[in-house]
């Protein structure tokens, strides 16, 4: 990358080594990878000493009418932390002019606030702005001794305001993006429990029933080794797993006695039903199949396809465990708790039949040996 900015012009020229560029792309190729703002002046200020072999390195950004000082890397320390007006400090000549600033001595320059200087090794810079069009910084590098920087040491630092530049805006648009995904997975969550709440209006008896198999499930995955976004996605579809039941009729999902086979088969429609309701929203196409599976069994002998094994997705299969337990330990309207011993029971009895023998073990593993407490 030439610069042909008219500030250069008179510095000695020197074709750039092969050794510096080659550390000069390995930096590029480091910040262009960069997530957070402190990683880039991280990288940029040793860079700069690196490669151009000064004594001391500053990342300066714009605060207003200020210029912040707000990484150094130096033989001695230099203005880290402080803050100067726009209008005595170089930095800020450079952003406010929109051009490198070449100084080889210090004291005879009269954009240089000496005072400032007086107490530092400084006694020769180069500094360049960080985004050209628009500023928002500069970097500077800094001698102990009156000298020229060369044209090379200026162009190796105005790439790396370059692409410190460009790093910084894609750190903006990711942390913009990460933001609206946040506000979005708030937006679902809100909109899942309104939906689950609806569900318990129709079935008080099992109220809270989703958002504790919710908790359950989200806790047997993190006990499995499952990363917390996939743990999260799980927590989600658990919480509305029995959205269908919105269509089965009040008053037999508070039925106190036995169920007719007609009316079991009628409460067996809601998986297919919650998978009906949602699927047509693309962004909750995910949850609808897992909680379209999670009356499956790994014998095929669930509902409502009878799906085997590794036919069921792995969530649905977790939500399953959580489901089992969390209903054998409440209180149903034809039945009390059933109790923790006859759940565990019940659960390690069919594990790897009926239920999935990794998920049972964590949530075994959770109660015998962690002390879990199953949410209230």
């Amino acid at each position: 990358m030439m610069n042909h900015n008219p500030m250069l012009a008179g510095i000695d020229a020197c074709p750039p080594s092969i050794r510096v560029m080659e550390k000069l792309l390995k930096v590029v190729q480091q910040l262009s990878a960069t997530h957070d703002l402190q990683s880039v002046m991280d990288i940029v200020r040793h860079s700069v000493r690196q490669l151009t072999g000064s004594d001391g390195a500053t990342f300066v950004l714009r605060d207003g009418n200020f210029c912040y000082y707000a990484e150094e890397d130096a033989i001695s320390p230099l203005w880290k932390g402080l803050r100067f007006p726009m209008e005595i400090c170089i930095s800020g000549w450079v952003m406010q002019n929109r051009q490198p600033a070449i100084i080889e001595d210090i004291f005879e320059d009269k954009r240089i606030p000496i005072g400032v200087y007086q107490k530092t090794f400084v006694r020769s810079l180069a500094m360049v702005p960080i985004k050209s069009n628009d500023p928002v910084g500069a970097i500077g590098c800094y001698w102990s001794e009156s000298r020229t920087p060369t044209l090379e040491e200026v162009e190796v630092l105005q790439v790396l305001a370059d692409t410190a530049a460009i790093a910084i805006d894609n750190i903006g648009y990711r942390e913009n993006i990460a933001s609206q995904a946040r506000q979005l997975e708030e937006a679902i969550d809100g909109t899942l429990l309104a939906v689950a709440s609806m569900v318990e209006l129709k079935d008080p008896y099992t109220s809270g029933h989703q958002r504790r198999v919710g908790i359950i499930a989200f806790d047997i995955a993190r006990e499995m080794g499952w990363d917390v976004k996939r743990c999260e996605a799980l927590r989600r579809a658990a919480i509305v797993h029995d959205i269908g039941k919105i269509g089965i009729p009040g008053e037999l999902l508070a039925k106190p006695a036995k169920l007719t086979a007609p009316e079991f088969a009628l409460i067996q429609t809601h998986a297919q039903m919650s998978y009906d309701i949602l699927k047509e929203i693309k962004l909750l196409l995910p949850i609808a199949e897992i909680i379209c599976q999670h009356h499956e069994r790994l014998d095929g002998s669930g509902y409502p396809y009878g799906l085997t094994a590794e036919q069921i997705l792995p969530e649905a299969r977790i939500v399953t465990v959580a489901d089992v337990f969390e209903a054998m330990t409440s209180h149903r309207p034809y039945r009390p708790s059933l109790g923790l011993k006859a759940a565990l029971d019940e659960l390690t009895r069919h594990s790897g039949t009926l239920y999935d023998a990794a998920a049972v073990a964590a949530l075994v593993r959770l109660i015998k040996e962690k002390n879990y407490q199953p949410p209230q």
